[in-house]
C-alpha cells in the first residue's frame, strides 16, 4: 500500500494512538495526508498524542482548498469528517481512514475505500506487523472504543482468530 493517497480521521488515528499502534500506519503507508481539522481536534482539542503527531514525519497536516464543500457537509458530519471527505475529492485518495458509521457509508457512496481501525489491525496481521487481533479490539473496548459484536465476530473471522 505504500504510494498510495491516505486520508485519515480523527477517530482512526485516536484509536490506534490509545492502544500503543499509531506506528503501524508508517508501516503500512508511505504518508497520511491529515486535514487541518483532525489535527485540531486531536492535538489542540483533546492534546491526545501531540508530541508524536507533531514530531511524526508520516503524517502530514494538509488545509482543505474547497470550503465551500466542507460547508457543505458540514451539515451533516462534524468539522474532522467534512473536511476528510473533502480533502478526499481533492487528493483523489485511494483510501480513506475512517471509522464513524455514516461518514463510512457517504465516502463508500463517492467511491472511495474506505479502512478503520480494526481493519487495519487486520492487514497488519496478514502482514506480520502484529501477532493477533483480539487483544488489540479488547484493549480498544477498555479504551471506550465503541464496536458492535457484529463488527467483532466479523473481524475476528477476517483475522482467523
Amino acid at each position: 500500500m505504500k504510494g498510495k493517497i491516505v486520508i485519515a480521521d480523527a477517530s482512526t488515528l485516536i484509536g490506534l494512538l490509545r492502544i500503543g499502534q499509531l506506528l503501524l500506519l508508517k508501516k503500512l503507508f508511505e504518508e497520511i495526508i491529515i486535514p487541518r481539522g483532525v489535527y485540531d481536534e486531536i492535538v489542540v482539542e483533546r492534546k491526545e498524542g501531540s508530541d508524536i503527531f507533531k514530531k511524526s514525519t508520516h503524517l502530514i497536516v494538509k488545509d482543505v482548498e474547497d470550503r465551500v464543500s466542507t460547508d457543505f457537509l458540514m451539515s451533516s458530519f462534524g468539522r474532522g469528517e467534512a473536511e476528510v471527505l473533502a480533502l478526499a475529492k481533492e487528493k483523489k485518495a485511494d483510501l480513506i481512514l475512517l471509522d464513524e458509521k455514516r461518514a463510512r457509508k457517504t465516502a463508500r457512496r463517492a467511491g472511495f475505500k474506505v479502512m478503520g481501525v480494526l481493519g487495519i489491525l487486520v492487514i497488519s496481521k496478514n502482514k506480520g506487523f502484529i501477532f493477533s487481533v483480539k487483544p488489540f479490539i479488547e484493549e480498544l473496548n477498555k479504551q471506550g472504543f465503541r464496536l458492535s459484536e457484529k463488527v467483532i465476530k466479523r473481524t475476528l473471522k477476517e483475522a482467523r482468530e
